[in-house]
């Protein structure tokens, strides 16, 4: 019995030795921060006692759980009716909460403590309030509203020369436009900050200031000057032992090596991050560095590792309903399993990843412009953010160059039309210059000459009258050149009466032209003509050479095929019309034959008109010619 309970005893020493000796960093770190602070609960109870615990609290809240001495400073502000304290007393039980991810109760406990402070007429607790607010629904990505209580703070520091609120408050903002995209604006904003930070002391705030340049610098992909910032901004941390920070800057240093291709020495550091924000609790930066770690492990290939970490780090966002944390460890378990093949696990992280993205998306868009309006008007009153001045004139600058554009666009545009309608418009006159000329040059040849043959023969039937012998066969002659003489001048005068525009003209013409002729031969005829094509525009020049082509066609037909059969058929064939004139006559071998005045007449004549003109004829198998054109 003695030798069991011997063994027991030392089983009990060797298990306390080995948690002792786990613990014994994480001890040594807080030890004395933890005595300094919790030598405030041994105070005699009063309003003196709550002061003592408030300032311990806001001393240690980095180093050391906080909880227990907020517990008895609020019951000893209820014991003593300590109302002064209590606006004081929410808000660092807002910040507690908020480093511990809960954030419906830090907000509900910010908003009492502004309340508060404003009943009160405590300025100071009602920027810090302000402030911290911001804080919050920055993190909740509620960045429009975050903006505001910031300014809002902003502004009651400058009014009571609070440096230190307002380095907080400027501070901020700039995060808010890094979350905006406006980096180089973002790096303005921090570097004015600065100077307010180190006039007010304000050590932590000068910390994060460094990384937060640094982060900018990242985002504009300036590695070099990111890795000095943020080592820069590691080193003040661990300087003034603030664990968060430190963690940050690690976190911050191993994003610039894992871009750099390092992943090796990227997980260390993410790995040195997670250790102290485990030990803090913060459940945000927690899931932010199992992600990082799993994105750096699926760098490097090594996929269980990878799957491990980015299951912890969607696990947490999911608990915190972080959804950008959430968007990120889904994106890269997507890619994670589609490297390993798994497609059913890849689609469903695919899913999960469009559902955050797209939520995120959502938001930002519909909060960008309240981001914007709100920045606007308090940068006229604060007259201190100077890149939104220049952002202002930047976008007046823009309007008054897009008005000058499309101002320019729009006379360049005119004129181009203006000029297109003359190009047109001078084109149609050449054309009808070109008819009218080519008018005159047929009144010329087929009046002049035939006239001439008119007072050839008048002057050899003069001679025949004065021998009292005059000829018959001279007196037809004439009287068929005068006759023809008149049809010539009759079709050029139907060919430029604007009244004949249409389809429909040139077809009557045709029949009035074509079937007495067939008929004094003893042809049968079939003539058929749609009634669709009947109300097609026709202009001078199309008008003017389809009729002489079909009128010389029918006009060869009746002379030389022998036929007893002809048909002239019109067809519509979008964007055509066809004129087929064909015959069961002799036909006649039409490549020999090509060298006639006719058949060269009517081939010129289609070019013309851009028409296509085709002749198809043999020995004893009659002839087609076929005229295809478009009616515009």
């Amino acid at each position: 019995m003695c030798q069991r309970l011997q063994r027991f005893h030392v089983a009990v020493i060797i298990c306390t030795l080995f948690f002792v000796s786990v613990n014994a960093g994480k001890a040594a770190a807080n030890q004395s921060d933890s005595i300094a602070a919790y030598k405030t609960l041994s105070l005699p109870p009063g309003k003196s006692k709550v002061d003592a615990l408030l300032k311990a609290i806001t001393d240690y809240r980095k180093a050391i759980n906080v909880e227990p001495l907020l517990k008895e400073a609020g019951k000893l502000i209820g014991t003593y009716s300590y109302h002064e304290a209590r606006a004081q007393w929410f808000d660092l039980y807002g910040v507690f909460k908020r480093d511990r991810s809960a954030y419906p109760d830090a907000l509900e406990l910010h908003k009492k403590a502004l309340q508060l402070a404003k009943e009160s007429n405590n300025i100071k607790i009602e920027i810090s309030a302000l402030n911290n607010l911001g804080v919050v629904y920055r993190r909740l990505d509620e960045s429009s509203l975050a903006l505001k209580y910031h300014l809002d703070a902003l502004k009651l520091a400058e009014k009571t020369k609070d440096d230190y609120s307002a380095s907080i408050a400027l501070n901020s903002i700039g995060n808010i436009h890094i979350i905006l995209g406006h980096n180089q604006e973002a790096i303005t904003y921090f570097r004015q900050c600065l100077p307010i930070a180190k006039r007010a002391k304000n050590t932590l705030g000068i910390a994060m200031n460094l990384n937060n340049i640094g982060e900018a610098y990242e985002n504009l992909n300036m590695l070099d000057s990111a890795k000095h910032y943020y080592s820069e901004s590691l080193h003040y941390n661990q300087h003034i032992n603030v664990k968060k920070g430190t963690a940050i800057g690690y976190n911050s240093l191993g994003n610039v090596y894992k871009k750099e291709g390092k992943t090796e020495e990227a997980i260390k550091l993410y790995r040195k991050a997670l250790e102290i924000n485990l030990a803090q609790g913060d459940k945000i930066y927690v899931a932010d560095n199992y992600i990082n770690i799993g994105e750096a492990c699926l760098a490097a290939r090594s996929f269980p590792e990878a799957k491990a970490a980015l299951t912890k780090g969607l696990k947490i966002a999911l608990d915190i309903r972080s959804k950008t944390e959430a968007r990120n460890a889904s994106m890269s378990l997507m890619q994670l399993h589609e490297n390993l093949h798994q497609y059913k696990e890849a689609f469903y992280f695919s899913k999960l990843y469009k559902q955050y993205a797209d939520s995120i998306m959502n938001e930002k868009n519909s909060r960008n412009v309240a981001q914007m309006e709100a920045i606007y008007e308090k940068d006229k009153e604060q007259q201190k953010i100077v890149f939104l001045e220049k952002s202002q004139r930047d976008n007046r600058l823009l309007t008054i160059a897009a008005f000058v554009l499309l101002t320019l666009v729009l006379i360049v545009g005119s004129l181009s039309f203006i000029r297109h309608r003359l190009l047109l418009r001078n084109r149609q006159l050449q054309r009808e210059l070109e008819v009218r000329y080519q008018i005159a040059a047929d009144l010329h040849d087929d009046l002049g000459s035939t006239l001439s043959s008119i007072s050839i023969l008048s002057s050899v039937l003069t001679q025949h009258c004065n021998n009292q012998n005059p000829s018959s066969e001279i007196i037809h002659k004439i009287f068929d050149n005068a006759q023809n003489a008149l049809k010539a001048i009759d079709d050029i005068i139907w060919s430029v009466n604007p009244k004949n525009n249409k389809f429909a003209n040139l077809f009557v013409r045709i029949k009035e032209y074509a079937i007495p002729l067939f008929e004094s031969k003893k042809i049968d005829s079939e003539i058929s003509i749609p009634e669709t094509t009947n109300e097609l525009p026709l202009s001078l020049e199309v008008g003017r050479n389809s009729y002489l082509i079909i009128k010389e066609a029918i006009n060869n037909l009746a002379k030389h095929s022998q036929c007893s059969r002809a048909k002239i058929i019109v067809t519509e064939k979008h964007p055509y019309i066809d004129v087929e004139i064909t015959d069961n006559g002799i036909g006649f071998d039409w490549q020999k034959e090509s060298s006639r005045n006719g058949i060269k007449n009517m081939e010129e004549r289609a070019k013309q008109i851009n028409a296509q003109f085709s002749i198809k004829s043999n020995h004893q198998e009659g002839t087609s010619i076929r005229l295809r054109l478009k009616p515009y």
